[in-house]
């Protein structure tokens, strides 16, 4: 055990420790790596640390930050020593995101088509009806293979005794992705001993998964299929992810004016002219997506691009219509949902949410008011941080 590293380390006893158990003992997947730390010098790990920096700033990793003191291309923040979680934690934990992607899937093939959960009063028609994403004019489209959700994203956290909880779901455009992949690239160059000895999980099948699956569902076997990234622009605030996933998946970069519509498909301009475009993997929120049926005075989409899906000329990825699942009053009805679309209980909670169109949960929210956090459920996303255990 690496004492000299932990000899002044403070475990604190109101949240869980992800490195020392509750004995103060070093859980077991983090001995090895520990062990590494403890034969480097000072000099070594102030070296690690400066390297980690300069490549952030090296590679233009940013998180733009609107209205922010620092300025607008913020570096993106990287901390030097990695989560570690055992094989069979990070089993558990797929397993159960990937129920809630399966969940959240066939939740929004109900919505937008037979509403069964509406019918049967698993969902209040007003939590539904009365939230602005919930796109009228993407009533009844279904996508290719009724994916609606090609990547799905969710925030996690640990309660005191150490279960993993969801704070929130990202559906319509979801980040991160990219940000995973330089962070593991450049933490893999700072300890690469360790990387190769505790046999850590590589990306890139993930991403071969994704470009398999985009294409599979963009176009018939007899094409070839031109895949592409819709981005709002240099001044949103993930745009270095956008183009940093564009180049890794060798997918074009476009804008909303770099697309056209003709007879129902899509096109990109070229300077040897168009293009068809089979499939859109999309960085802009749903109804910024089309000015003709969703939001009039965007000029960030493309006009006719609904119609085109419609007419099943073009996957976009992920469907327009999913930032409806980004409610943040959806997850308190989320496990009675799962028990009638898929016949499963709910792997992994969400934190308790009350809905307050329901009387019994306003009144208790009023009650309550005093601990806990209020969020408007009709808003355009969900609440950008979780509020500390």
């Amino acid at each position: 055990m690496p004492q000299s590293l932990l000899s002044s380390y403070q475990k604190k006893t109101d949240r869980f420790d992800e490195m020392l158990a509750e004995d103060g003992s070093v859980r077991p997947a983090w001995q090895p790596f520990l062990a590494h730390l403890d034969a480097a010098t000072p000099e070594q790990m102030r070296h690690r640390v400066d390297y980690v920096h300069r490549r952030i700033l090296e590679n233009g990793v940013t998180y733009n930050v609107y209205a922010d003191l620092k300025g607008a291309d913020r570096p993106w923040e990287l901390d030097p020593l990695p989560l570690i979680l055992s094989t069979g934690e990070w089993q558990e934990l797929t397993s159960a995101v990937t129920q809630r992607a399966r969940l959240l899937n066939a939740v929004l093939k109900d919505l937008y088509g037979p509403q069964e959960l509406l019918k049967n009063g698993s969902l209040p028609p007003a939590l539904v009806f009365g939230h602005n994403n919930f796109l009228w004019p993407c009533q009844g489209v279904r996508p290719a293979g009724d994916i609606y959700l090609h990547l799905c994203a969710v925030d996690l956290a640990r309660s005191p005794d150490g279960r993993w909880w969801v704070i929130a779901d990202r559906t319509q455009a979801p980040s991160g992705a990219g940000y995973a992949l330089e962070n593991r690239t450049i933490i893999g160059r700072v300890f690469p001993e360790q990387f190769r000895d505790l046999h850590v999980q590589h990306l890139a099948s993930f991403f071969r998964q994704l470009q398999d699956s985009l294409a599979y569902w963009a176009a018939p076997a007899s094409e070839a299929p031109l895949i592409v990234l819709l981005t709002p622009g240099p001044y949103n605030e993930t745009y270095f992810e956008h183009a940093y996933l564009a180049r890794y998946l060798g997918f074009p970069l476009v804008e909303g004016h770099d697309l056209t519509v003709r007879g129902d498909c899509v096109y990109m301009r070229t300077l040897s002219g168009l293009r068809r475009v089979h499939a859109i993997l999309r960085r802009l929120d749903d109804d910024y997506c089309d000015p003709l049926e969703l939001r009039g005075n965007s000029a960030l989409g493309v006009p006719g691009l609904l119609q085109a899906v419609r007419a099943g000329k073009v996957l976009v990825a992920n469907a327009l219509g999913s930032g409806l699942l980004e409610s943040a009053a959806l997850p308190g009805f989320l496990p009675g949902a799962c028990e009638k679309l898929l016949g499963e209980p709910l792997a992994m909670p969400s934190v308790a949410t009350w809905w307050c169109g329901e009387q019994a949960a306003l009144e208790f929210t009023i009650e309550h008011l005093d601990k806990l956090v209020m969020w408007a459920c009709a808003s355009l996303s969900p609440p950008p941080r979780a509020a500390t255990w």
